[in-house]
């Protein structure tokens, strides 16, 4: 069941994809998807996270979507994939892990800046693989049919 808390990730995400996409001034026709992106990204991210306590798995779950979902908007927009990717992927960023890193580097805790920058790096690392994943197989795919 999905909580109002949730709802309101939900629409943050869809808000933060968008205001990324007007910053990179992406064409007015591609906002809605590139926000669209990041709620989809988000509600894998949360599907994952909930069903299986793994932020890694959820944050690579989150990446494959926002992929998936570029891959299908560049080719409908005849733009790039990067275009929606780049705002799609913004909720995913581990903004507390980076934050707690920084913070425990400034405060002297050297442990758990360790600890919190490891998460932060493998967090990257998963969103690296699935968006690149996603796209070494379009780019298979599409040296197939030629």
């Amino acid at each position: 069941m999905i909580t109002v808390k949730e709802i309101i990730q939900l629409f943050m995400a869809a808000c933060g994809s968008m205001g990324f996409a007007i910053i990179f001034r992406i064409r007015k026709d591609s906002l809605f998807p590139a926000a669209i992106g990041g709620l989809g990204a988000w509600f894998f991210y949360l599907l994952v996270s909930k069903a299986r306590g793994d932020y890694m798995a959820a944050s690579l779950a989150g990446a494959i979507f926002c992929s998936l979902w570029s891959e299908f908007w560049a080719r409908r927009k005849k733009q790039p994939a990067t275009v929606f990717l780049i705002a799609s992927v913004i909720p995913l960023i581990p903004g507390n892990a980076l934050y707690q890193t920084m913070n425990s580097l400034v405060s002297g805790q050297f442990h758990d800046a360790w600890r919190w920058g490891l998460v932060t790096i493998l967090t990257m690392v998963f969103i690296a693989i699935g968006t690149s994943l996603v796209s070494a197989l379009f780019i298979l795919k599409d040296r197939v049919r030629e």
